[in-house]
C-alpha cells in the first residue's frame, strides 16, 4: 500500500509539473510577452503619424500643430519598435528613412507578425475631433502600460502618454 502511494503520488507530481509546462503562456519569454504589448502601441503610433499628415493637407489652419503630431508621433512609432526589435527581433516592423510604416501600409499578401495579427485596423481618422479622441485613447493605454512596467520602458511609455496628452490638449486643444 505505501508503495502505491508513493509511485501515485510521484506520478501526480510529474503529471502536475508536465500540466504547468502545457499551461497558458509556456513557450513565450518575458521578452517576447513585453513586444507584444508594446507591439499595438507602435502600430497606433504610426498610424496617428499618417493621419496627422492627412489632416494637415485638410487642415491648413491647423497645419502647424499636425506636423508637430505627425513628428512626434512618429517618433514614439520608431522608439516603441525599435523596443519591440531589441526584445523580440521578429516582432519589430521593418524601419523606413521615414520611420516605421502605418500599419495600412504594409503590403499586401505580406503575413502580419504575431505581435499584430490580433490588433484590428484602425478606423480612418478623418476629423481633428477623431485624432484628438485617438491620442485621448492612446494617452490612456500607454499610461496603463507604464505603471505595470519598471526602469527604462516605464520611464519611455510615461513619456509618450503624456506627449499623447499634450497633443491632444494642447496641440489640438
Amino acid at each position: 500500500m505505501l508503495v502505491r502511494t508513493a509511485s501515485v503520488t510521484g506520478g501526480l507530481a510529474a503529471s502536475g509539473t508536465v500540466l504547468a509546462a502545457c499551461g497558458g503562456d509556456s513557450g513565450i519569454s518575458e521578452s517576447t510577452r513585453i513586444a507584444e504589448q508594446l507591439a499595438p502601441l507602435s502600430l497606433a503610433a504610426s498610424d496617428d503619424a499618417a493621419a496627422a499628415r492627412t489632416l494637415s493637407a485638410r487642415n491648413p489652419d491647423r497645419s502647424a500643430a499636425l506636423a508637430v503630431i505627425a513628428t512626434e508621433r512618429q517618433t514614439h512609432a520608431t522608439t516603441l519598435n525599435d523596443e519591440i526589435a531589441r526584445l523580440a527581433p521578429d516582432l519589430a516592423r521593418p524601419s523606413t528613412s521615414a520611420g516605421v510604416a502605418a500599419a495600412s501600409a504594409q503590403p499586401s499578401g505580406a503575413p502580419p507578425t504575431s505581435g499584430t495579427s490580433a490588433a484590428p485596423a484602425a478606423p480612418a481618422v478623418t476629423t481633428v475631433e477623431q485624432l484628438r479622441e485617438r491620442l485621448t485613447s492612446a494617452a490612456s493605454s500607454t499610461g496603463d502600460l507604464a505603471v505595470r512596467m519598471s526602469g527604462y520602458r516605464a520611464g519611455m511609455l510615461g513619456s509618450i502618454a503624456a506627449a499623447c496628452n499634450a497633443e491632444a490638449q494642447v496641440q489640438l486643444g
